[in-house]
């Protein structure tokens, strides 16, 4: 059994790379492997006690284009060369994690792999959206000026433009990375159309916990009320995760939906206020724990993931076909890895609030074919997307990382 380091900007259930991080903590533990956690102190962020667990002051860097930056975030090496002599660790992987400096250490230091959850490698507005809110389709480079995403020099306006040489820097460390693991073939594309050449990249999906089908049927049936007709939203109140265009489906719906929302995150009050102005039908929750979000599921109609960006994977489609529920999602990134249309679910065209509102109608009508849809969707992911899947491309991606530290055989 391995000894494993994580580092983490963020260890608190906030989104689906949080919630990936906490089931591969607990499954790589259920296997007998000791993981040790480094992350960002910061004062919404508690240790859970189940493991050694180490908040660091300026491992993660807010503003990358303050004077004292580099000191700050070269300040974090100290305490993790304690952690290491302390535990001794097998490897290293790295999640959501921005600081280039730290980064570049632990690939001298370790055998170390990086999942990569956003688009914060090859992006300097972080979400790959030109200006005007569109999907951007070039890689990191002249296009990212041409086309106003940032500037360098005297005219620089924004934060984005100051820490532009800061996000450059992220990128050339990491061609120095031994493996990158991608969550889809959306990511893996993005990864290769920025330089990362294919042996660099792992693809290895996403996973939820999976429970037999007949307890399955079971729970959702002791939830279910057809009457209800819930179309259910979950994920981080911002920008790029579509809570807005299904806000404005709701009013070209003609059917009597009952529209759920389990949110939080940075535009939480502009939802709520968007909200407000549809009525009755909408409803907010500001976050919940995972248990009480599996009930909403298994109370669900359908669930909808109407993303406006290229997803990476959006694990809220597996956590809702665990739960036998179908799911109408934006065609685009990793949502077309994990959704079969007309049998899992349905494509809605990303950002169409009219198209979406269709889509939803259609799938209303149905009762019958929305059952058979979930339980489609439930056997797809206990198909592809299980524990012992992710498991055994997990360990397989750490080897990779293991043989190439010590033959320095980085891509």
């Amino acid at each position: 059994m391995s000894t494993i380091l994580h580092i983490c900007d963020w260890y608190h259930p906030i989104g689906g790379a949080e919630r990936l991080l906490f089931d591969t903590l607990d499954l790589l533990e259920r296997q007998g492997h000791v993981n040790i956690i480094a992350y960002n102190d910061h004062e919404d962020q508690r240790p859970t006690g189940r493991r050694p667990e180490y908040p660091l002051k300026w491992l993660e860097l807010y503003i990358y284009y303050h004077p004292t930056a580099e000191k700050m975030a070269l300040a974090a090496i100290k305490p993790l060369k304690e952690i290491i002599r302390r535990h001794r660790p097998d490897f290293c992987h790295i999640h959501n994690f921005q600081n280039p400096y730290v980064t570049k250490w632990l690939i001298d230091t370790l055998p170390v792999v990086r999942s990569v959850h956003d688009p914060r490698l090859y992006c300097f507005t972080q979400w790959r959206l030109l200006p005007d809110k569109s999907i951007c389709p070039h890689p990191l480079g002249p296009k990212c000026l041409e086309l106003g995403c940032v500037r360098v020099g005297r005219d620089q306006s924004s934060h984005t433009d100051a820490n532009a040489p800061f996000v450059w820097l992220l990128n050339r460390v990491h061609r120095r990375m031994p493996l990158l693991i991608a969550e889809s073939a959306a990511q893996s594309q993005c990864l290769y159309e920025n330089g990362f050449p294919p042996e660099q990249v792992a693809h290895l999906p996403n996973f939820t916990p999976v429970e037999p089908e007949e307890e399955v049927r079971r729970f959702v049936d002791a939830q279910f009320d057809p009457k209800e007709n819930i179309v259910l939203f979950v994920g981080r109140a911002s920008y790029e995760k579509g809570a807005h265009v299904l806000l404005q489906a709701c009013r070209h719906l003609s059917s009597k939906a009952r529209v759920v929302c389990i949110t939080a995150g940075p535009e939480l009050a502009a939802i709520q206020e968007q909200a407000r102005a549809i009525g009755d039908r909408v409803e907010i929750i500001p976050g919940l724990p995972y248990a009480e979000t599996r009930a909403w599921y298994a109370r669900a109609s359908v669930v909808v993931t109407p993303s406006v960006w290229l997803e990476n994977f959006c694990l809220v489609g597996l956590e809702a076909g665990v739960c036998m529920k179908p799911v109408i999602g934006s065609c685009v990134g990793g949502i077309t890895d994990w959704l079969v249309d007309g049998e899992t679910g349905w494509f809605a065209a990303p950002g169409d609030p009219v198209d979406l509102a269709a889509k939803i109608d259609e799938a209303l009508s149905d009762p019958e074919r929305l059952q058979r849809m979930g339980r489609a969707a439930y056997r797809r992911v206990a198909a592809l997307y299980t524990p012992d899947i992710y498991l055994k491309g997990l360990t397989d991606a750490y080897a990779v990382g293991v043989e190439r530290f010590h033959g320095r055989k980085t891509p």
